[in-house]
């Protein structure tokens, strides 16, 4: 079997992944941050349809950076589909850290899960979820748009959705 290029699906039935979301979109509905739950219930009610739909998932960096055990019960209740790092989206990380050496943090020692998110949305051809400042050269919006890979926020995604409220 031919390992498919980056971009390039490996299924004879394309899965319904649309999204890819990122940690701190993830944390954006603790009551303490900017689309907590308690306000924007809606929004939440349905990001977690998409989420049980497999529309949205994470991939397995997202879901060790993920250490709130409310974030964690929320990703379980919801039956969140948790994509591997394979070897194509090995070979994508790759290719992004090596084309853009900013994104990697050597002052932490934790692992980010920046590379290994835009890398899998480059395998399944789905637009990344982050909350992270679209201005930033090491962030995951500049490096999405490095790749013609479609990037929004919550805000952004329910603008998308034609979600009202």
């Amino acid at each position: 079997m031919v390992t498919p290029a980056y971009g390039e699906q490996d299924t004879l039935f394309p899965p319904p992944y649309r999204y890819i979301i990122d940690t701190c979109s993830i944390l954006s509905q603790k009551s303490d941050e900017p689309h907590r739950r308690n306000v924007y219930s809606t929004l939440w009610q349905n990001i977690d349809e998409m989420v049980k739909s497999k529309a949205i998932v994470i991939c397995s960096e997202i879901e060790d950076e993920v250490e709130d055990d409310e974030l964690k019960q929320w990703l379980q209740q919801n039956e969140c589909e948790v994509l591997p790092i394979d070897t194509v989206v090995q070979q994508n990380v790759t290719k992004i850290v090596n084309e853009h050496p900013r994104l990697l943090d050597f002052s932490n020692t934790k692992s980010s899960g920046d590379a290994f998110i835009i890398a899998t949305a480059m395998k399944y051809q789905i637009t990344v979820i982050t909350e992270e400042n679209k201005n930033s050269q090491k962030k995951i919006p500049q490096i999405c748009a490095a790749y013609s890979i479609p990037c929004l926020n919550v805000i952004e995604l329910a603008e998308q959705e034609g979600w009202t409220f």
